[in-house]
């Protein structure tokens, strides 16, 4: 809906974003909130062909994921820390999110906190795919998803942990040093099972790993591996879709024809459902605009105005909704010399 100058956007998606434009996504848009559910299509076995999916930097691109291996099911859901049974080895995360394979049952968990800086990771507890040593304790927490994600950023972190691994029978310990580099190469539109087409930035991260095992008092090199993930992520559901490379001895070539994983996004249930526009109402008398969205009760909104799509600015005070909608008002509006866009965000 569009009044003189003015713009009302869905609280997600800016549908008349225009092609040379890129989203910006804010670790409140990444939906890390407690009961937020998560169902990706991927596949059983060790490798996939993805020949042709992962295309070019740049943008924009557009990808259709609407179909490809279906025959497995990654469900994440988050929760408390304290709600999980393993997280004692982790006491500065105060968030855990359990990943159940549908061929396996439970799978692992991930320790996290959300800071100003973003998503902070503690580590890993993985029973099934290490039973002798499932604790992946990082020696420093890990940023993956900083607090704002744009076009071109780029972005590196280093932590390091204990692991184990079986020579002849004997568990031996391994340090494990880890750098990520992460770099927004590229953006467009991603069309998902079930939901449709998305706005999308992706993420190209090269992971490397150096380990070194224990073997008594001897430190014995095991050398480098690495492996390379693309991750686009949205505003309407965080990250919908992951393809990883094959870990190996050298770095990954930017477009990889076989990969290790593919998810894909089909189904998302939301901790608190997104606010959706539905009216604005411009005067020009008080200089004042009005816009009222879905809520609920007892949440808090705040409005969001942008001039280019861009950068985009807090409105005033937050507004705690007393019912299904809440009015939020913009009294700032200058005499319209521009477009003038609007979107509502919940705070968690």
């Amino acid at each position: 809906m569009k009044i003189p100058g003015v713009f009302l956007l869905s609280a997600s998606l800016v549908a008349s974003l225009s092609a040379a434009a890129q989203t910006t996504v804010v670790a409140t848009d990444l939906q890390l909130d407690v009961g937020t559910k998560r169902t990706y299509l991927t596949h059983q076995g060790s490798i996939t062909v993805v020949n042709g999916l992962i295309m070019s930097t740049g943008g924009p691109n557009h990808w259709n994921f609407s179909a490809g291996v279906s025959d497995e099911t990654y469900k994440y859901e988050i929760l408390p820390a304290a709600n999980s049974p393993f997280g004692a080895p982790f006491p500065g995360a105060s968030l855990a999110e359990v990943l159940t394979v549908g061929s396996v049952g439970e799978y692992g968990w991930t320790y996290f906190n959300l800071t100003p800086e973003g998503r902070e990771l503690h580590g890993f507890h993985e029973l099934v795919s290490n039973p002798s040593f499932p604790v992946i304790q990082f020696s420093s927490t890990m940023v993956d998803y900083p607090a704002t994600i744009s076009y071109l950023d780029q972005w590196t972190d280093q932590t390091s942990y204990v692991t184990s691994v079986d020579l002849v029978g004997t568990q031996v310990p391994v340090d494990v040093n880890v750098t990520i580099t992460s770099f927004v190469d590229s953006h467009g539109t991603m069309t998902l099972p079930n939901l449709g087409t998305v706005e999308v930035l992706r993420i190209n991260e090269l992971s490397l790993f150096d380990s070194v095992a224990n073997i008594g008092a001897t430190p014995v090199p095991l050398g480098q591996s690495y492996s390379r993930s693309y991750l686009w992520v949205s505003k309407e559901y965080g990250r919908v879709a992951q393809i990883t490379s094959e870990g190996g001895t050298v770095i990954p070539p930017a477009e990889f024809d076989v990969a290790s994983r593919f998810l894909r996004l089909s189904e998302f249930i939301p901790a608190t459902p997104r606010p959706v526009l539905r009216t604005v109402d411009h005067d020009p008398d008080s200089a004042t605009v009005s816009v009222s969205s879905t809520s609920v009760a007892g949440q808090d909104y705040i409005l969001e105005v942008s001039t280019d799509l861009v950068d985009w600015q807090e409105q005033g005070d937050p507004v705690r909704a007393t019912g299904a909608s809440v009015t939020l008002v913009d009294n700032l509006v200058p005499v319209p010399t521009g477009d003038r866009y609007y979107r509502v965000r919940h705070l968690p």
